[in-house]
């Protein structure tokens, strides 16, 4: 494996940076239509082959795995996206070498390739569930799901650095095109790998320390009163199932009336004209958020497990990966949910919880 480091790219993985960027930028080839078997892993099956590449012995189960993956990802065959959560769980990792390593194996298989954040997924599906319905928006909006890098996860939310040439002496009027286009690109390389490797210590000189998140502490707050109140009225079944679409609705009420309203309709009217039954079938007509409810749901159902702040970074991450990837290899406990929930059937999604199993699918895939 490359050994660790923090500095500058070369011109070569400029230019293959560059021809990325030209790829993606076509207007009639978008990066979802590749013919490439996308493959999402949450943050531990990264590190099993973090562990496999740094020869580690609790790795060595994951060296297959690992070796074809490589292949894979260079024959053009397999991709594998990262989601802004994977930046976050990898920020999170306090050792610089440990890090490092997953980092590593991060940009080797998935080339910067990412994925959307779940809301404007939301807002896509959104617009075509009301469609359905209504017959318009007229024209939905359309999230691409897969791009490159930070910048497609942040889709204009950053401020990103652009190429200052007016300090030459000619102020940059020598300097050829195609030159500038990799000086570019080398600039985009070496801060979307800056921002992959960043950890504890680089958020805390900023002014911000992952101590102080509570997210995953409220969200475990959140569903345990969830579960009180499914205990107190003794439901079981649909009565759940209910509860949980019914507290999704309410956290998506932003971006529906901002849907409606797109179409012309209000909140109210939408309400008032649906049946309960009505309303959980558009929910379950969402395809993100009907993974969210299967989740949700049939956790809730197995009350001896325990809901845990890490469930909050997988109940906002899964969704988009098992309704648009080809793979996903999680946790066991979320694969149960999600096969219980006919999630697999549904999307056409592999689901595994075992990172030595991607041995099988890739060679599967190579030979279909």
């Amino acid at each position: 494996m490359a050994s660790v480091s923090l500095g500058r790219r070369t011109p070569a993985m400029a230019f293959a940076s560059n021809v990325w960027v030209n790829w993606l930028a076509e207007p009639w080839r978008s990066v979802q239509n590749m013919p490439v078997l996308r493959i999402y892993l949450d943050q531990n099956k990264w590190i099993d082959l973090a562990r496999a590449a740094s020869g580690q012995p609790a790795g060595e189960r994951f060296s297959d795995a690992l070796a074809l993956a490589r292949a894979s990802v260079k024959s053009g065959t397999a991709s594998f996206p990262l989601d802004i959560y994977r930046y976050w769980e990898t920020s999170k990792r306090g050792n610089d070498r440990s890090r490092n390593a997953v980092v590593d194996v991060m940009r080797e298989l998935s080339r910067q390739h990412t994925m959307a954040l779940p809301f404007g997924v939301l807002d896509q599906e959104l617009d075509f569930a009301l469609r359905r319905r209504f017959g318009r928006p007229e024209h939905p909006r359309r999230q691409q799901i897969f791009g490159l890098g930070m910048q497609h996860i942040a889709n204009g939310r950053m401020n990103w650095p652009k190429l200052d040439i007016t300090a030459l002496p000619d102020g940059g009027a020598s300097l050829g095109g195609g030159l500038r286009a990799q000086l570019e690109h080398a600039i985009t390389d070496s801060i979307e790998e800056d921002l992959l490797r960043a950890g504890p210590d680089t958020f805390r000189a900023l002014g911000f320390d992952h101590a102080d998140s509570d997210h995953g502490q409220r969200f475990v707050n959140f569903e345990n009163a969830v579960a009180a109140t499914i205990a107190q009225r003794g439901l079981q079944g649909d009565g759940i199932e209910q509860v949980i679409r019914g507290t999704d609705f309410i956290d998506i009420r932003p971006a529906l009336i901002a849907a409606l309203d797109r179409i012309g309709l209000t909140y109210d009217h939408f309400v008032s004209g649906s049946s309960i039954f009505d309303l959980m079938n558009f929910m379950d007509d969402l395809p993100t958020r009907y993974v969210t409810s299967v989740m949700r749901s049939n956790k809730h159902r197995q009350t001896q497990q325990r809901w845990e702040p890490n469930d909050f970074i997988d109940i906002l991450a899964l969704p988009v990966a098992a309704v648009y990837c080809d793979v996903v290899i999680t946790e066991k406990q979320w694969v149960h949910r999600l096969r219980r929930g006919k999630v697999d059937q549904r999307y056409d999604t592999v689901l595994l919880n075992d990172t030595a199993g991607l041995v099988q699918v890739l060679i599967q895939a190579s030979v279909t």
